[in-house]
């Protein structure tokens, strides 16, 4: 097995054996490894290592008493081929090792001439420098096993330092060294430049400005900034100075504010009465500068005692008096260790009062500017790790609110920062080992999870982004993103160019005609456009597409997720545009509009008392899906049958809205709007047992028919459905028909009993509904019939080629002759007022056609119309030719009587 483990695979099986069998099969003893020793390892105190040492004495006597299982000679056999094996694994680790560091050196060139290092370079540096890493623990333990000398690996250090300091090249502050980590340190670019780049003032100020900040760093017992652990003696000692050196301090601290020039004085209160001003970084470099003249110890005291007093409600200002702070406290740092100080014994008295709750602003204020400062690098390490720690010892609701503020201003930067992550690491394990131990509030654990994930967030896999061809990104920009109403016929002409004999091609627009949610909403009926131009050729794409979108609807009605909402609003607007632009007929409409609203409802109805899971009684998103529909199309059902259906439909929607809860204000509205779109007349019902004994009239309108009625001809419904349908115009969106237009003209002309019998005998008819089965028709059989009629029709054509057109010569019904309606009128004793015709008019009679029946309408033209003299001319010439005829005959008489004479 390890003969042919040429890529050490097998290697941390090879460590197991030799930790659990060093003795048994080895014979030797197992030693601890000294090679790599943590800083706890390091930091241990002299007696526990006596006791470990001394208990390891004991283990190795009780082991010696033990023999080993196997011979010397087996036991010689093993070490020599482990000791093959470990050579080969050390070759491995120089080979690598020398790989890892060139590797190493070109992403520091990399970045020396781009700035950058790209991520899948460096993530896979860190893949092979983390695989090294464990290839030299186990072969470090199989060192110590055989007692082998380790191979020298001095590189490995310095490529490790440079992956820590952002390669090693340049050192720009924290935000390179934790630059391996992927996102850095700070958030983004602006942070970083706010926190990091700090205007030098020595650049802009004289140097002797400066100095006097300078003699005050000598005299200072601690610098600022360093990374120091505080022995606890000193902190307990902060906590018990006496009171009366205390008032001394504070006195000669008041003394040293006094400015003896009264010029600088003012100078210096204007400039700090700017500070609570501050909104920019620029502003705070300003005064920076300007404080830089006016530097003087009683100035320096002041600019404490001003940093420290924070205006109510104005967090805002934190970070910029932190800046503030650490561009002063790089030539003066008096300020920084004054303001951190006074901050530090702030936190500690505040700690004491812990049940003074009214101090809860003053707790938030100062552990954010801690905060602050900390990512300035002002406040040292031990200062916010002691703040933590007090926090963490006292678990209560008070310090929990200082650990989630704590973590949410500082708490990334500290993880992220190579020099304080395992000290956070080691703070975050312990805190979610105590949220798990103690039983706390849901406020409580609601405020350390956010902050926990905020400071260290769970790793997740990066969005895979579909792959699309250039076919698709073309169609998709065309209709998604390029789609308006000035380039509408350029679209239709593109898609129209299209292979349409590919199925790719197919496929894509499919799915794009199929799915109006991702189109603008505004754009939705050119979508309806499109796909009506599609139909003049390519219909079976048409019908397949209005296949899958009732199909999606009702997807929709059963799964009844909010998430889809958008959604299922776009197709059934989609759906009513196709209905606008005749795509589909009134009857697809009308099913849609009782899929909806019946959906899912036990025996097919919503009951009153019943619910129905997939549509409940304060779920209305169903409501606003049928208003949709109507707002869309349902202004073209006035006339006809689709105008009775559609009565019908809503009475039947108004029994529906009274079984839900009370409408909320905005559906209330959405239905008041869609009634006035379809039927502004009616009054909307407002109670259940209104609406029941409504929908029952209807019912019982609609569906009893009376034994007078005659059934109607099919040809005759069909007629009448397709006017009511003639609304709709293919070029001109809603446009009424104008014939329609002219037939309502004449109706309002016709005299009333005439109307009356017209509009009863079409109800009459409209209330008849005809169901016949259909016939299964043989497609041979209907292939040979349209042969033999196109023969005949041909036939046809040829034999009355040559025929002479007759005049259309229509008989007309028969009226009553004004003398016979006189004479009428005389016998029954009334006397009837003669019919006048204006003067210069030629009175007509027109005929026209309403259903099967023909009706004469007497219609009076100008006399000096080319219609009314090109009729009077023909009648003239009629009179002469009959005239003509008249005097033949009559002459043919007399010449008859002469020759009997």
């Amino acid at each position: 097995m390890l003969g042919h483990d040429r890529e050490h695979n097998n290697l941390p099986l090879v460590v197991i054996f030799v930790k659990t069998f060093a003795w048994d099969i080895l014979g030797v003893q197992p030693t601890r490894s000294e090679g790599r020793k943590t800083l706890e390892e390091t930091s241990a105190s002299t007696a526990n290592w006596k006791e470990d040492s001394a208990a390891n004495t004991d283990n190795e006597d009780s082991s010696t008493a033990d023999p080993p299982i196997t011979s010397p000679e087996l036991q010689q056999r093993f070490r020599n081929i482990l000791t093959r094996y470990f050579e080969d694994v050390a070759s491995h680790l120089v080979k690598d090792q020398k790989t890892l560091s060139a590797q190493g050196r070109r992403n520091a060139e990399a970045y020396v001439k781009s700035g950058e290092v790209f991520e899948d370079r460096q993530a896979n540096y860190e893949k092979q420098l983390k695989a090294q890493e464990k290839l030299v623990a186990n072969a470090q333990v199989l060192a110590d096993a055989l007692g082998a000398e380790m191979p020298d690996l001095k590189e490995k250090d310095t490529s490790i330092a440079g992956a820590d300091g952002g390669i090693g090249l340049v050192k720009t502050g924290d935000y390179l060294r934790g630059s391996v980590e992927g996102a850095g340190i700070w958030e983004d670019e602006e942070e970083r430049r706010f926190y990091e780049n700090l205007v030098d003032l020595k650049d802009r100020v004289p140097g002797i400005l400066l100095e006097d900040g300078k003699k005050k760093k000598s005299d200072g017992d601690e610098q600022v900034g360093k990374k120091a652990d505080a022995p606890s003696e000193d902190a307990d000692s902060k906590d018990k100075e006496d009171p009366a050196v205390d008032m001394k301090a504070s006195e000669a601290e008041d003394k040293s504010t006094a400015i003896a020039n009264k010029t600088v004085g003012a100078q210096v209160d204007a400039l700090l009465a700017r500070l609570p001003d501050f909104t920019s970084k620029d502003q705070v470099d300003e005064a920076a500068y300007d404080f830089c003249f006016l530097n003087s110890k009683a100035s320096r005291n002041r600019m404490i005692k001003a940093v420290q007093d924070i205006p109510k409600g104005r967090s805002d200002l934190l970070p910029l008096y932190s800046r503030l702070v650490a561009t002063l406290g790089k030539y003066m740092p008096d300020i920084p260790q004054g303001l951190v100080s006074y901050l530090d014994d702030e936190f500690r008295s505040l700690q004491r009062r812990k049940s003074k709750d009214f101090l809860g602003q003053v707790r938030t204020i100062n552990i954010r500017y801690l905060a602050e400062l900390t990512k300035f690098g002002v406040v040292p390490d031990y200062v916010v790790f002691h703040c933590l720690k007090v926090s963490l010892d006292d678990f209560s609701r008070m310090n929990i609110e200082i650990i989630g503020n704590m973590l949410e201003n500082c708490g990334r930067y500290l993880l992220r920062n190579p020099e304080t992550s395992p000290r956070m690491m080691s703070f975050l394990d312990t805190l979610q080992r105590k949220k798990g131990a103690q039983h706390l509030g849901q406020q409580e654990r609601m405020l350390i999870e956010n902050a926990m994930y905020y400071v260290n967030p769970p790793e997740r896999a990066a969005i895979q982004q579909k792959e699309r061809t250039p076919l698709d990104l073309f169609i998709r920009k065309l209709v998604y993103l390029d789609l308006t109403k000035r380039n509408l016929d350029k679209t239709v002409k593109q898609i129209r160019k299209l292979h349409w004999e590919e199925q790719e091609v197919v496929d894509v627009l499919h799915k794009i005609f199929t799915k109006p949610g991702k189109i603008k909403y505004s754009n939705v009926h050119l979508l309806a456009v499109i796909l009506g131009y599609l139909n003049r050729y390519h219909r079976n794409f048409t019908i397949s597409v209005i296949d899958d979108l009732l199909e999606r609807i009702i997807l929709g009605l059963e799964l009844n997720d909010f998430k889809f909402n958008q959604r299922r609003i776009a197709e059934v607007k989609y759906l009513s545009e196709l209905y606008s632009y005749k795509m589909v007929d009134s009857q697809v409409i009308f099913d849609t509009l009782y899929k909806i609203v019946t959906y899912g409802h036990e025996g097919g109805a919503p009951k009153p008392g019943s619910v129905n899971p997939m549509d409940l009684p304060d779920d209305y998103f169903r409501t606003r899906l049928v208003c949709n529909i109507l707002e869309t199309c349902g202004v073209y059902f006035d006339k006809g049958i689709a105008k009775k259906k559609l009565d019908f439909f809503l009475t039947y929607f108004q029994y529906y809205i009274q079984l839900k809860d009370p409408l909320p204000m905005d559906v209330e509205f959405m239905v008041q709007d869609a009634f006035a779109a379809t039927r502004p007349q009616w009054k909307l019902i407002v109670s259940l047992d209104e609406a029941q004994h409504a929908f029952a009239e209807a019912v019982k309108q609609n569906y009893q028919t009376p034994v007078t009625e005659r059934v109607p001809d099919p040809v005759e419904e069909a007629e009448e459905e397709s006017g009511s349908d003639d609304g709709r115009d293919e070029d001109e969106l809603r446009m009424r028909d104008v014939e329609e237009d002219k037939s309502s003209g004449d109706e309002a002309e016709m005299p009333p009993d005439t109307q009356e019998r017209v509009h009863e005998s079409e109800e009459e008819e409209e209330h008849i509904v005809v169901t016949r089965p259909e016939d299964e028709r043989d497609p041979e059989a209907d292939a040979e019939f349209d042969r033999e009629l196109a023969k005949m029709m041909a036939e046809s054509v040829d034999s009355r080629k040559f025929e002479r057109k007759a005049i259309f010569d229509v008989p007309l019904p028969m009226r009553r002759a004004p003398r016979e309606t006189s004479a009428a009128a005389e016998g029954d004793g009334t006397q009837t007022p003669p019919t006048s015709t204006a003067p210069n008019t030629m009175k007509f009679s027109l005929l026209s056609k309403r259903g099967n029946r023909q009706q004469t309408r007497a219609i009076d033209l100008p006399s000096d119309s080319s219609f009314a003299i090109v009729m009077r001319q023909q009648q003239e010439a009629e009179r002469a030719e009959q005239q003509r005829i008249k005097n033949l005959v009559l002459n043919y008489d007399l010449r008859d009587g002469d020759d009997a004479d």
